[in-house]
């Protein structure tokens, strides 16, 4: 799994996150939005985990209204721009705060799954 951005730096992850996205087969690729908290939007932050099969690329935690309306602009830009380039599975997860952090610190597999045990459709 490759680690993408600086954390709490949305003008600098979107950009290169979207440059990593470019080996991706994104119409086929499942998107995870990784946050920390389910019931405090307004103060969440966002990692986001893309996989098509037999890329995984993980942004570190810069998207979201918790970096200010930067971050949340970041969101929603990122977002627009995955559906134009033809995503259509989207998820998330929510990941208590305690464990959100260490989350960059596993290995890809360890990530994965905890990832997945913690991902739903997005509403």
């Amino acid at each position: 799994m490759k680690v993408i951005g600086i954390r709490g730096a949305p003008k600098l992850t979107l950009p290169a996150l979207q440059n990593a996205l470019k080996r991706v087969n994104l119409p086929e690729a499942t998107v995870y939005f990784l946050t920390d908290w389910q019931d405090r939007r307004t103060r969440a932050r966002f990692a986001v985990l893309v996989r098509d099969g037999k890329e995984s690329i993980l942004s570190l935690d810069a998207f979201g209204p918790k970096f200010s309306a930067e971050g949340g602009k970041a969101l929603q830009e990122l977002t627009l721009w995955l559906i134009e380039q033809g995503v259509r599975d989207f998820k998330e997860a929510v990941i208590a705060p305690s464990e959100f952090a260490a989350l960059f610190e596993l290995d890809g597999d360890e990530a994965s799954k905890l990832i997945g045990a913690s991902a739903n459709p997005t509403d």
